[in-house]
């Protein structure tokens, strides 16, 4: 006696490994998707390791930094003060943020964790100010917003071609400090002597 069911042997099970396939297809996605949001942290601070000023504990730091993977906002700002001062004062992660804060180089409402990667558009901002690049016209009309701060310092060559959101390996943090001070030698050196 013939089956009622449209599907029989072979073409039931073509059809149910499609679905099958459909399904897991959908459920990867999802799972890239629900992973692709999330922030980058590194875990493992080398200003906590080196956070002297001493002229071996800054080599130390910036060759160790260099080998990281991410350079966290605590030691990208370590980092920065040392570059812009010399040394850092600060006895911690939240006196670099007020430092930094009541220079004007971050904004007021930054509140990001220390162990967070930091990211080419926060970095961007503070460098155009150590600068004092005011940029083109989107910079002019936009003021120093992390999308065109980074453009600026990309269409300069200080930065690499990246999006606001992408972090800095310490290899690459490093390389951008030594441009920021190429950068710093090329502008005093146009100064006229007074």
């Amino acid at each position: 006696m013939p089956s009622n069911t449209p599907f029989t042997g072979r073409a039931l099970s073509r059809i149910g490994k499609h679905i099958i396939a459909a399904i897991a297809a959908g459920t990867c996605a999802l799972a890239m998707l629900a992973a692709g949001c999330q922030t980058a942290h590194e875990t493992h601070s080398v200003v906590a390791k080196f956070p002297g000023d001493d002229t071996d504990a800054q080599l130390s730091f910036w060759h160790e930094l260099a080998s990281h993977h991410l350079t966290s906002n605590d030691d990208a700002f370590h980092g920065i003060l040392l570059d812009l001062d010399g040394h850092d004062k600060s006895a911690n992660y939240a006196q670099r943020v007020t430092t930094l804060k009541s220079r004007g180089m971050l904004k007021a409402s930054f509140d990001e964790p220390a162990d967070t990667a930091i990211e080419r558009g926060t970095m961007a901002t503070i460098v155009v100010k150590v600068l004092g690049i005011h940029g083109g016209w989107a910079m002019h009309v936009f003021g120093d917003t992390q999308r065109y701060a980074l453009r600026e310092l990309v269409y300069l060559g200080i930065f690499p071609p990246s999006s606001p959101q992408q972090t800095f390996s310490g290899a690459e943090f490093v390389g951008v400090i030594g441009k920021i001070d190429d950068s710093q030698v090329v502008v005093a050196s146009n100064v006229p002597s007074p």
